[in-house]
């Protein structure tokens, strides 16, 4: 098929900057974490590299990759692109917090 790419999902959780400028997860309202789910896009820059990479969303929000899992390009639909990976990556104590929450 013409026009066909690679897809991928990515799980991730949304960060914010504490005041030292260091990345945390992001809590809700009722102090809550969650996950969300992004998908490579056709003009999706960067490459993905490891668990704890940061990328940013089209809505330039940054989330700290946790899994990434296959899906069908017949699927990518159901999931919203993503704009960049970064060559950024959160601290070891920071991705061990997101994977505990994941599991």
């Amino acid at each position: 098929m013409k026009g066909k790419y690679e897809v991928h999902e990515y799980v991730g959780i949304p960060l914010i900057t504490d005041n030292s400028g260091r990345y945390q997860l992001k809590k809700d309202d009722q102090n809550k974490i969650h996950s969300h789910s992004w998908r490579t896009g056709k003009h999706t820059r960067g490459k993905f590299s490891q668990v704890g990479q940061i990328l940013i969303t089209e809505n330039n929000l940054k989330v700290v990759i946790v899994a990434e899992l296959p899906l069908a390009f017949k699927d990518r639909h159901s999931l919203t692109p993503l704009q960049r990976f970064t060559t950024e990556m959160v601290t070891d104590d920071v991705l061990n917090q997101a994977l505990k929450l994941i599991n």
